[in-house]
């Protein structure tokens, strides 16, 4: 599970769930008695029922099935793509990086 941690995971129909990171203590209540594998920064865990992983929304307390095993899992998490747009940079924090800005 640690090889998921960073990153986002892709459902088959192509949903994106946002960053997964190590799940840490206090779970919440409902939770005391799950395998909870890792959570999201919005409150929402990733659980392992039976043999599956699954998505515990923290609003609605309801799980959704997200793959058969944890290798599966695993398997369909990637980095998360991130679009840079250009922007200023501060002319003496770009010297310190041999970058040429743009007044």
């Amino acid at each position: 599970m640690n090889r998921a941690f960073g990153k986002v995971f892709k459902s088959e129909n192509g949903l994106e769930y946002v960053v997964i990171r190590k799940a840490k203590l206090p779970f919440p209540e409902v939770l005391s008695t799950s395998n909870a594998l890792a959570e999201d920064d919005s409150g929402n865990y990733f659980v392992l029922l039976k043999e599956a992983v699954c998505f515990w929304d923290h609003e609605t307390g309801e799980n959704d099935v997200l793959s058969e095993s944890v290798n599966d899992f695993v398997s369909r998490c990637s980095s998360p793509e991130v679009e840079l747009e250009p922007g200023w940079i501060d002319p003496e924090f770009a010297k310190k990086f041999g970058i040429k800005s743009k007044p």
